[in-house]
């Protein structure tokens, strides 16, 4: 699969160059997290990591759901199709079912896991982004839910997202 959209220019002003989306890969979050690894084990720096990801996309989420809550999963399928340019183009997705109450696809490319892969950093990667996926839906709507086995950044062929719905 090409992934030439990858390389499709974007037009963003400074302001936004310099408050980027938390779930951006950088270099200093491999290099702090290498450090409290080495200062206190990585059991424990990747349960710090853990905890600031999940508290920035927990808080993140809730505002979004706050503005406009979902009511179905028509309402998440509707959400997801209206994601912004990065989401959109950062990411190949081949849908294998949809229905009104369930979406399976498999995420074949991720510039996500291209770049924490490219800074030595998929395992923080993993933790920082991937791991992420299931508080988010949780803080979504409690009828929402997620399966996952496997994702790109941990190495595998694609990640395996089956979402879908489950009244009480």
């Amino acid at each position: 699969m090409s992934h030439e959209k990858w390389k499709e220019k974007m037009e963003i002003t400074y302001e936004e160059y310099f408050r980027p989306s938390y779930s951006i890969p950088h270099p200093g979050i491999v290099r702090l997290v290498r450090e409290i690894e080495a200062e206190f084990g990585r059991e424990k720096a990747f349960e710090i990591l853990d905890r600031a990801a999940r508290g920035l996309t927990v808080e993140g989420i809730k505002r979004a759901v706050e503005a406009e809550p979902l009511r179905s999963f028509r309402d998440f399928m509707e959400g997801r199709r209206s994601r912004g340019p990065i989401a959109l183009h950062g990411t190949s997705e081949e849908v294998l079912e949809e229905t009104d109450e369930r979406q399976v696809f498999n995420m074949t490319g991720c510039l996500w896991a291209k770049a924490w892969r490219e800074m030595g950093g998929a395992d923080v990667g993993y933790v920082w982004n991937c791991r992420q996926d299931f508080p988010l839906v949780e803080a979504m709507h409690p009828s929402l839910r997620l399966e996952r086995s496997k994702t790109l950044m941990e190495g595998a062929d694609c990640c395996d997202f089956t979402y879908y719905w489950e009244e009480g």
